[in-house]
């Protein structure tokens, strides 16, 4: 261990350090943890260490670089390219690639787009999904339509020849995703996946003039669409359920709907009539007999028999030649080879390692080569825009994540796949933290600690209060602290606005290596509380925050199929409550309940803890009331009048206002929030329940500013009789890890492969207990300071949406809060980059 220097010569070296903003950041001493600090990046065999503790190592050779969440690939009908569409956060298009050169070779810009790319039976039309074109960036008619663009000679016409659209349908619930073309009946199908939780329709468009022919009402949230081949039945994968619709085309009517799994998604058809239906949330493949209409096998995708939900297969391909199926596993990192030349039996032979989260397969050039689309790329992403940032300058100076994070298209050349499969797995195996002894007892400790690895060995902590947070860095926070890997130049919201925290860390413990596994709270929320984002929340929040969509799709898709923390606490027995986390409330001003789909919440929240609809002094009011009567029934033998086993409680001040004047200063919201850190840990920290505590506090995401190491670099703290004092601890940790060592604490299994997979905060926690307590500091900055009208960005806050977390445009107001505190006319310092560059446009 290495003790952190005291308060005072910590505080006074912070404001040396944050002045001197020109300087590059101090050599620091070698912290505790692990014996050579691991961060993300490039690794000898050329792979990538991403900052979830997972590695990448892509077989294939990447040829084109593309636009953010890249959702399916088709070759066109002569074979001459390869048509990449993405419909993320970027601008929306699509990308046609060269299927000899192997080169990006044509980008075609549309207003939105989304899932669907169906090519008409001469070849020469291309048919493209639309989205949801009900965002921000919306333009005159803002409907979504299905485009047809024409195709000639390796060329797309830039401008759409045709859009069909569903005037019956309101803009916000129009969300189109697959598309089929049944050219026999000349007729161009869609599944509107829709934006509820409701059931939506399928309908057929004619493909010539677009009038609507035929509409059949299906399942919730309708994903792709596969017609039969003699035409007469079309199959329709309903995200939003565990269903398949069969729909008969001459009666317009679903005449059975099959049970799969969980978050059923991409088919694709064989000429046997098998029907192969990935369901992401339960690493399955369904096979379909399409003449009996029954489930004639299940093929797990994941590496190992028992693992829980983690392995997201999302895309096929199927190999008619090699009779292969190729499944891109998006959360494994990996496509999976099936050997599907047996009717009933059909066996996984192998895996090949990919890119990060691999969303979109196509077999191209006559089948010799595999296609394969990852939706956030080759490697780790760093944090803004700099010098050797691969972004071009239209993107703006300011880059968050969402930005930086493209996706890639590799090809594989299939020549050699049977020689070289057995390689390719052990490496996959190798690049997978996860195994199925983890479910029972994580990795074991390097050293003594009352944290066990065995999953219900018990441990002296028998409370446990999650903090989650809202979006910053590390370097926002605790750039300034010193003996860490931090940059004071990048600390705005530093010791002088963040003193509880920053006192926290010194007394406790600083984590300087932590990542966050969401990009935004749409996600991040889910990671923080699961340990998993679903594929329907990866693939649906880019577009709400590019602004290309403000449609809020929470389907039951959107929840993990094991459940969230507190789930996992009402099946071990615990008592558990939530402060805000997962809950809303009427516009009409009821109190706050769980929002849908979170039904383990129902009867678990309190009423009163009013989120980001007020300051979170006053909610840290709200629950140190309750907390009196906790402590006052501290020897009650009814559980349900005592502090429960496990609180989960969302802050989220800290996320700002930008320079709105109408509301608080950036550094004003933060320090507020500061201060209720502070009254909350000092008044836990001095109650009978103390001996037996920890507080965890984390941030959801980081994608709301800048850092030196890691674009997901954040900031979390833990407090507890049990942490180490006054130490810095630089074991690469992230969400995940928090999630697993509250689950470990509590006797609570692991929910997905990643919270299993995760390093637990082992080195943080020692074998006895100190019980000091914290002692709160009041704020060092005025926390009533209202943004002035004459502020930069002053005008663009007041328009922008601060009603829920993210709701703002966030790259735009990440700039405003940099400005704020640094300065109007500052720009942002430029990063360490860790960018893995693939070709581009011409090469």
């Amino acid at each position: 261990m290495r003790p952190i220097r005291p308060l005072l010569l910590a505080g006074l070296s912070a404001v040396l350090a944050t002045a001197a903003l020109g300087a590059a950041p101090v050599s620091k001493p070698r912290p505790i943890g692990e014996a050579t600090t691991q961060l993300p990046g490039p690794t000898p065999g050329g792979g990538f260490d991403l900052p979830n503790g997972w590695r990448i190592t892509p077989a294939g050779k990447a040829v084109a670089d593309l636009g953010d969440l890249v959702l399916k690939m088709v070759v066109s009908p002569d074979g001459k390219v390869i048509v990449a569409g993405h419909g993320g956060y970027l601008p929306n298009g699509l990308s046609v690639i060269d299927a000899k050169t192997h080169k990006l070779i044509q980008e075609v810009p549309l207003k939105t787009a989304w899932l669907g790319l169906a090519w008409s039976g001469d070849g020469h039309t291309l048919f493209v999904s639309g989205g949801n074109a009900n965002g921000e960036k919306k333009i005159e008619a803002s409907l979504a339509p299905i485009y047809a663009l024409a195709y000639r000679n390796g060329r797309l016409d830039p401008k759409p020849v045709a859009e069909f659209k569903d005037l019956t349908v309101p803009t916000e619930q129009t969300w189109w995703s697959g598309v089929h073309s049944d050219s026999k009946r000349g007729l161009v199908w869609a599944a509107n996946r829709g934006t509820s939780m409701s059931a939506t329709d399928v309908v057929a468009f004619d493909a010539r003039s677009g009038a609507i022919k035929r509409r059949v009402h299906v399942g919730v949230s309708p994903y792709e669409l596969a017609l039969a081949p003699d035409g007469k039945r079309l199959f329709v994968s309903n995200w939003g359920e565990k269903t398949v619709s069969v729909v008969d085309i001459a009666s317009e009517k679903v005449i059975k709907t099959l049970p799969v799994g969980f978050n059923p998604n991409d088919m694709v058809l064989a000429a046997d009539g098998r029907l192969f239906v990935a369901c992401s949330n339960e690493n399955t493949v369904y096979v379909i007999d399409t003449r009996t209409l029954e489930v004639m096998q299940v093929i797990s995708t994941a590496l190992y028999p028992k693992a829980p939900e983690g392995s997201t297969p999302n895309s096929l391909s199927l190999d008619a030649k090699r009779k292969l199926l190729f499944v891109a596993n998006a959360d494994n990192n990996d496509v999976a080879v099936v050997d599907i030349a047996k009717r009933e039996t059909s066996q996984v032979l192998g895996f090949i390692p990919a890119g990060w989260y691999p969303s979109a397969l196509v077999l191209g050039e006559a089948g010799q080569a595999l296609y394969i689309g990852s939706t956030k790329g080759e490697s780790g992403h760093p944090t803004l825009k700099g010098p050797t940032s691969p972004l071009a300058s239209k993107f703006g100076g300011d880059e968050t994540i969402k930005t930086l994070q493209r996706s890639s298209v590799e090809r594989l050349a299939l020549a050699g796949l049977k020689g070289q499969l057995a390689g390719w797995t052990k490496k996959v195996f190798a690049n997978t933290p996860y195994n199925d002894a983890l479910l029972a007892e994580a990795r074991p400790p390097a050293g003594p600690t009352i944290m066990p690895s065995k999953v219900g060995a018990g441990s002296p902590i028998k409370h446990i209060i999650y903090i989650i947070k809202e979006n910053r860095t590390y370097d926002q926070v605790y750039g300034d602290l010193p003996h860490t890997n931090g940059d004071p130049r990048l600390a705005i919201f530093g010791r002088q606005i963040t003193p509880n925290q920053h006192a926290m860390a010194e007394q406790f413990a600083a984590f300087d290596n932590c990542y966050a596994d969401g990009d935004v709270s749409q996600d991040g929320h889910s990671w923080a509380n699961a340990a998993y984002a679903t594929d329907q929340n990866e693939k649906s929040w880019p577009a709400n925050y590019g602004g290309h969509s403000q449609a809020q799709n929470r389907s039951l898709a959107y929840m993990p199929s094991s459940g969230y923390l507190w789930d996992a606490a009402k099946r071990k027995g615990l008592t558990y409550r939530s402060y805000g986390e997962y809950a809303t409330r009427a516009s009409t001003g009821e109190p706050m309940s769980s929002v849908p789909g979170a039904n383990g919440l129902i009867g678990h929240v309190s009423a009163n803890y009013l989120q980001n609809r007020v300051r979170d002094t006053e909610n840290a009011k709200v629950f140190l009331d309750e907390f009196a009567g906790y402590e006052a029934n501290y020897d009650s033998r009814d559980p349900e009048k005592r502090l429960p086993n496990y609180i989960v409680m969302s802050m989220q001040e800290n996320h700002t206002h930008g320079t709105d004047p109408k509301s608080f200063t950036p550094r004003a919201m933060v320090a507020n929030q500061d201060v209720a850190l502070g009254q909350m840990v000092e008044r836990l920290t001095h109650s009978r329940y103390w001996p037996q505590m920890a507080i965890f506090i984390m941030e959801d995401d980081a994608q709301d500013g800048p850092d030196h190491v890691d674009a997901r670099r954040t900031a979390c703290l833990i407090i507890s009789p049990y942490i180490k004092r006054a130490i810095v601890d630089s074991t690469l940790y992230t969400t995940s890890s928090m999630v697993r060592s509250i689950e470990l604490l509590l006797g609570m299994p692991p929910l997905s492969q990643y919270d299993a997979a995760a390093t637990p905060f082992y080195a943080a926690f020692g074998t006895t207990a100190d019980l000091t307590g914290f002692k709160g500091l009041p704020a060092q900055w005025d926390v009533n300071e209202k943004n002035s009208p004459q502020a930069y960005g002053a005008r663009e806050s007041a328009r922008m949406n601060f009603a829920d977390a993210d709701e703002a445009p966030m790259h735009r107001l990440n700039e405003i809060i940099w400005k704020s505190v640094k300065g109007a006319v500052s720009p942002m310092p430029p990063p360490v980059h860790r960018y893995r560059a693939v070709a581009g446009p011409g090469g």
